[in-house]
């Protein structure tokens, strides 16, 4: 990721990663078949690791306004900073839109089912979702939401304040 950060995926090459990787060419040949081959696993170990992160966040001992933050910055603010720390964060999302949508909707489904447990939990501690329609629209409002904010804010600082202030909003909504 390093490398199509900094270069871009069209002047990234096998060689080059190969490279970083202080492996052979041959040896990465083995396990992609083209530099196409190697984003796709990159950008699937991504979504991967974003929601074991996002589950992870979770902290029973923090509140709920933290813990929805933790959970939000850590699906996002990885990306966050690959968008708009390099030159290159247009190109790679399209380097491939199918795949770039494949790996969005499987990022976005597998975010919603966890902020929805996480609202079926915070009810059943007494947290009202009255205001979201239920677990599902809670869900969809804070990922909707999130998602906006990590394409809107021009710096990492307003980001962060940002996600701050929504999960500190949409904690206190659950809380009347």
């Amino acid at each position: 990721m390093t490398l199509f950060a900094r270069h871009g995926f069209q002047r990234t090459s096998m060689a080059d990663v190969a490279m970083e990787a202080a492996v052979s060419r041959a040896t990465l040949y083995l396990r992609f078949c083209d530099k196409r081959s190697l984003f796709e696993a990159l950008a699937d170990s991504m979504v991967t690791n974003a929601l074991a992160a996002s589950e992870a966040a979770w902290n029973s001992d923090a509140g709920l306004a933290e813990n929805l933050e933790a959970t939000v910055l850590a699906r996002d603010l990885p990306l966050y900073r690959v968008l708009h720390a390099s030159p290159h964060g247009a190109e790679l999302l399209a380097v491939d839109a199918e795949s770039t949508r494949a790996h969005a909707e499987r990022l976005d489904a597998g975010f919603a089912a966890l902020l929805a447990a996480r609202a079926i939990a915070a009810a059943l501690g007494g947290a009202d979702l009255s205001a979201f329609d239920g677990p599902d629209g809670f869900s969809r409002f804070l990922a909707t939401t999130a998602a906006g904010l990590k394409h809107e804010a021009r710096t990492e600082a307003a980001y962060l304040d940002a996600v701050r202030r929504l999960c500190i909003v949409t904690a206190r909504a659950m809380t009347r």
